[in-house]
């Protein structure tokens, strides 16, 4: 279809203004917003009772599904009772941590290509049907090649990266000029659907000479770059045994710091640290809706992120990952709308359309995708259509925050990607994905299958 109204839903634009529209239409043509008005020669997609909103924008993001038997997964008991603290609990196990992400670059190459392709298809739908329509991957266990061609399969924008490590914790444990080929074979997969982010995924598995090696190739390719920073309690002192300094001055020394840096999670910065993201201007992104589960108390602790957001930095949202899925775009923003306002016994602090605009604009600021995250003339046409009148949205004026209140991503009913509505063949993309996991896990890992 080359045109099409979507018309009657309410409509939440995430522009600038923060516009919403009771009973509004947006007007496709040729795949971009082209207007707000009713066009007699469009086709008409109905979105009476619905909220209509910009398609989110997962700045960070790791595809693990390949991991879905062992690591914290499959295999597990059906009882919960059993469990103990993971290393990410109580402030953060560093070395534990540092050495799981070290092992986690052999696995990359250890998936066939086909086994890699089902995956990532699986993956990125699971991403797709919950709302997500541009992705920033921060290091995934998969191929970047397959990860970039599911991306172009379901019209997905993605920036991708690699999972890149060279060190445990100041110990060697490759050469960096292996990483950075890695890097640098990126390149070639860049195109309308696919751009680069160069990523390191934790400060204690990068040398030096990697991180040298990061800075340059960001600035002959005029890249952004981002990195888990500041994440846990422990993370600086372990920082200052091994490398002697905190991590975001290490980032800052080595050339890293500016304003298309990406600090993931990064609230136990110090406060020399604090000043230097303010003034280079970085980019933050968390996941509020993750930090539970996984023992971390990222947001609460030290109530920094939103401090940092009140200093003027862009503050996004994103999903985080694992081998099983976690909470969606959408859980992310319950999160955030109910711990900011929370922490700061103050109900404006942070207001539903502020939450959707860190899980839609702000956020594609950051991964430097200009033409999606908000509903303006021009931009990509990505939407996502989400029923809104049932009993949860009776009398309630603002179904935004109905939606935050008490919906989530399985609430999601329509997806648009370029203009048009995503549709895809589950059955055979799960089917093809559990083919994959099976022949991986049992050659790969050593699970033993029936």
């Amino acid at each position: 279809m080359s045109r099409l109204l979507i018309r009657g839903g309410t409509v939440y634009r995430a522009d600038p203004a923060h516009t919403v529209t009771p009973g509004g239409s947006v007007l496709v043509d040729d795949g971009v917003i082209a207007g707000f008005d009713d066009a007699p020669d469009a086709e008409v997609l109905d979105a009476t009772g619905m909220l209509v909103l910009p398609g989110f924008v997962n700045p960070h993001w790791h595809e693990m599904f390949a991991l879905r038997y062992p690591f914290k997964g499959a295999l597990r008991p059906p009882s919960d009772r059993g469990d103990k603290p993971a290393f990410m609990a109580h402030g953060g196990d560093i070395p534990a941590i540092s050495m799981a992400f070290d092992r986690f670059h052999g696995l990359v190459d250890a998936l066939t290509d086909d086994e890699a392709l089902a995956v990532a298809r699986y993956s990125l739908w699971t991403q797709l049907r919950s709302g997500v329509t541009t992705l920033g991957d921060v290091g995934s266990v998969n191929k970047p090649g397959a990860l970039a061609r599911a991306a172009r399969e379901f019209g997905m924008r993605l920036s991708v990266s690699a999972w890149v490590s060279d060190a445990v914790c100041g110990r060697r444990t490759r050469d960096a000029a292996e990483a950075l080929a890695r890097v640098e074979g990126l390149m070639a997969l860049s195109d309308t659907f696919v751009r680069v982010r160069p990523t390191a995924v934790y400060a204690t598995n990068m040398t030096d000479e990697l991180g040298a090696g990061l800075r340059d190739l960001c600035a002959t390719h005029d890249l952004p770059f981002a990195a888990h920073v500041g994440a846990l309690r422990n993370e600086a002192q372990a920082m200052e045994a091994y490398f002697g300094v905190t991590p975001v001055r290490r980032f800052a020394d080595l050339g890293l710091l500016d304003d298309r840096f990406t600090a993931v999670h990064c609230a136990f910065a110090t406060p020399e640290e604090r000043d230097l993201l303010v003034r280079a201007g970085a980019h933050i992104t968390h996941s509020p809706a993750k930090y539970g589960p996984a023992g971390e108390s990222t947001l609460t602790e030290t109530r920094q992120i939103p401090a940092l957001r009140a200093a003027g930095l862009d503050v996004s949202l994103s999903t985080d990952g694992a081998s099983l899925p976690v909470p969606g775009m959408a859980e992310n923003m319950t999160a955030a709308w109910q711990a900011y306002t929370e922490m700061a016994a103050d109900p404006t602090a942070l207001l539903p359309t502020d939450a959707l605009a860190m899980a839609t604009r702000i956020a594609a600021k950051g991964l430097g995708f200009a033409d999606v995250g908000s509903l303006e003339v021009g931009n990509r046409a990505d939407l996502v259509l989400i029923r809104a009148d049932d009993w949860r949205y009776l009398l309630n004026p603002r179904p935004l925050e109905a939606f935050l209140t008490l919906g989530g991503s399985a609430d999601v009913e329509t997806v648009i990607v370029n203009g048009r509505v995503v549709k895809a063949d589950e059955e055979t993309l799960r089917a093809d994905y559990l083919e994959a996991l099976r022949s991986f896990s049992v050659r790969c890992l050593g699970v033993e299958l029936s």
